[in-house]
């Protein structure tokens, strides 16, 4: 008995009483694990029956009859509302299903939860995520695939059996859609820094040895981009020098998810592969543009080949009109600065308000009237106050369209070879 309100002494210390329930609730979790992988052996050798969920279906019919579903435009609603109930009660199951969602996930089988297209739409849309989808997508309202949907059930479930079923895609899957989505799942269940090393490796391995998915969907199709965001998410930056080499495709064009990685996470020896693919005078225009907003980057942050190229940029006939705006446009960015605190922020600035103050061009170079104008932009923010301007800002973007829109027109009727003129660039009279 107890009295007087007070708590009763006890022999052993609060937190040994701590540890031992933490111990004995890991010693459950192991038992349960280990009694749903004997459940999972029995049932597939006939000697026991399969967990069922309160709704009465079983784990592998639940997994059978997803794997059989086809979605059409005529069916999605009522299909998509039995495919919801359908995981709803496989993650009801709990630990007892996670055996079974790991056997299916070891057949390598997947299925498509996608509404058909035409072969032509098929093709184009395929066409559009291999070359032009960067930010790729994660987060789906509705699983876009099987494997996909029992990956997002066995993290709802949760423990050890679960991240060990997830891990497992880690180490054996081709797809870097699934990489990606196994990687996320495992962070979200355990940490930042969980499976870093597995899930590294499998994107290290398929970004140098890809592996070709016989009937790939748009996923797969952007399979690179999900790899390079596998990298992103741990942020590593030990690719960055095999990077370097894929940064222009075989085709010729920049690889837009190398392109990608250098702007998150890639150190100054990007900047190496970035100005060599500038001065090689082979990138088209749109790749150019991109290119100089990298470059841009490591401008003001003791960069001695960003600053020199964007002095060249500024200076030189070999790059256009636009590709020169988009450059001098870039300098105010900040949200390049977005992890420095505001001391380093303003010491970047300021170094590249310096840089643009040893621009040289002449008064009727409407780059030169540019390059005052963003200067401004940047001494604001500097100075923390708002730009104060904007109608000189205005008019000069004003004049720079009615100047491009003239060049482009006298190069398209063969009156003039060059982009960029040969003399200083003259503002036409308004």
């Amino acid at each position: 008995m107890t009295g007087c309100g007070r708590a009763p002494k006890t022999s052993e210390p609060v937190e040994d009483v701590v540890a031992l329930e933490q111990e004995t609730a890991a010693l459950k979790s192991r038992l349960s694990a280990a009694l749903s992988r004997i459940d999972a052996l029995r049932g597939e050798l006939g000697q026991g029956d399969a967990p069922v969920a309160l709704g009465g279906l079983a784990a592998p019919d639940i997994i059978d009859e997803l794997a059989a579903t086809k979605l059409t435009s005529g069916n999605r609603r009522p299909i998509q509302r039995r495919m919801d109930y359908l995981f709803e009660n496989l993650a009801e199951q709990g630990e007892q299903a996670v055996p079974y969602i790991r056997a299916y996930l070891n057949r390598m089988e997947d299925v498509d939860f996608g509404i058909p297209k035409s072969p032509k739409d098929e093709a184009k849309e395929l066409e559009y995520w291999r070359s032009r989808m960067v930010m790729v997508p994660l987060d789906f309202e509705h699983p876009p695939s099987l494997r996909a949907g029992l990956i997002d059930i066995l993290a709802e479930i949760g423990g050890v059996s679960a991240a060990e079923a997830i891990a497992e895609v880690l180490t054996t899957s081709g797809r870097g859609f699934e990489i990606a989505y196994a990687a996320r799942a495992l962070r979200s269940m355990i940490g930042p820094d969980a499976y870093r090393d597995e899930a590294l490796g499998a994107a290290h391995e398929l970004l140098t040895e890809p592996i070709a998915v016989a009937g790939g969907n748009k996923f797969d199709a952007a399979s690179r981009q999900y790899l390079f965001r596998v990298l992103e998410m741990y942020n590593d930056q030990s690719f960055v020098e095999i990077a370097q080499g894929q940064l222009v495709n075989e085709e010729g064009r920049i690889d837009r998810s190398v392109l990608s990685y250098f702007r998150e996470i890639g150190d100054g020896r990007a900047i190496h592969a970035v100005v060599q693919a500038m001065q090689s005078g082979q990138l088209r225009e749109s790749d150019m543009r991109e290119m100089a907003r990298v470059a841009v980057r490591g401008v003001g942050q003791n960069d001695a080949q960003a600053d020199s190229l964007f002095q060249d940029i500024m200076t030189s006939d070999q790059y256009s009109l636009d590709v020169k705006m988009e450059t001098i446009r870039s300098m105010d960015n900040s949200e390049d600065l977005t992890n420095m605190n505001k001391e380093e922020q303003a010491t970047v600035l300021q170094s590249r308000l310096a840089l643009m103050d040893t621009i040289q061009l002449g008064d009727d170079d409407i780059m030169s009237w540019a390059n005052e104008i963003y200067s401004g932009r940047v001494e604001s923010k500097i100075e923390g106050r708002g730009f104060d301007d904007e109608r000189a800002y205005e008019t000069m973007h004003a004049n720079f369209r009615k100047l491009t829109d003239q060049v482009n027109r006298e190069q398209r009727s063969g009156e003039r070879q060059q982009v960029i003129p040969a003399g200083p660039t003259v503002v036409p009279s308004p």
